[in-house]
């Protein structure tokens, strides 16, 4: 019976939704300069900036006492817009833009406190890449060295109002907006870190 009782207990402070969240990033433009070997320069790069659309994921939500744990799993599509001015030809100064779309599922889990109806937590975020294009194919020198798993850390607050969940979580990825991109087998990517600001609506059934 006491067995019985507390997986009671626990299903009854267990629950399990579905979210909605609209990303807003606010990483700044930034540019870098490649060289030949001669040291001549031939390539300029602009990160622009990142979009992401608006994600639906499943969530999960445990509560005992003052703590709680939340997870979640997610699809994400981001687009990472670069532009790309090549100068081998002075008398023929090209401009590209390009676009980097990626499709990955992001895990984030967090553990904090709840107070009455508010929140306040903190935990890790993991990506898992799917797939994504690559960019600049087709000049020589540049190639991608991206990892499939990227990482970092979610700070949320929030509040509860029955079974909605209104959440802020800003998060901070320690991989860069373009740290994948290597010139002439060297890093020369964008290191800003990835961040963005997450405001969520759950609804747990």
């Amino acid at each position: 019976m006491l067995g019985l009782g507390a997986q009671v207990s626990l299903r009854a402070q267990t629950y399990f939704g579905i979210k909605g969240t609209y990303s807003i990033p606010f990483n700044r433009p930034h540019e870098i300069k490649y060289d030949d070997a001669d040291d001549l320069f031939i390539y300029r790069v602009n990160f622009i900036e990142q979009d992401y659309t608006p994600t639906v994921s499943l969530v999960t939500y445990y509560r005992k006492e003052l703590i709680y744990l939340q997870g979640e799993l997610a699809y994400r599509r981001a687009k990472t817009r670069f532009s790309a001015d090549n100068f081998i030809d002075l008398q023929n100064i090209t401009n590209t833009s390009v676009v980097k779309t990626t499709h990955s599922l992001d895990i984030p889990l967090i553990a904090g406190i709840r107070l009455d109806r508010f929140k306040l937590g903190v935990g890790p975020m993991f990506s898992i890449i799917l797939s994504e294009n690559e960019l600049f194919g087709d000049i020589e020198f540049f190639e991608e060295r991206r990892s499939s798993v990227e990482a970092g850390f979610g700070f949320q607050t929030g509040i509860v109002l029955y079974r909605l969940h209104v959440d802020l979580t800003y998060q901070f990825r320690f991989n860069g907006v373009g740290d994948y991109l290597y010139w002439r087998s060297d890093f020369k990517g964008f290191s800003d870190p990835v961040q963005f600001l997450d405001l969520g609506l759950s609804f747990f059934f």
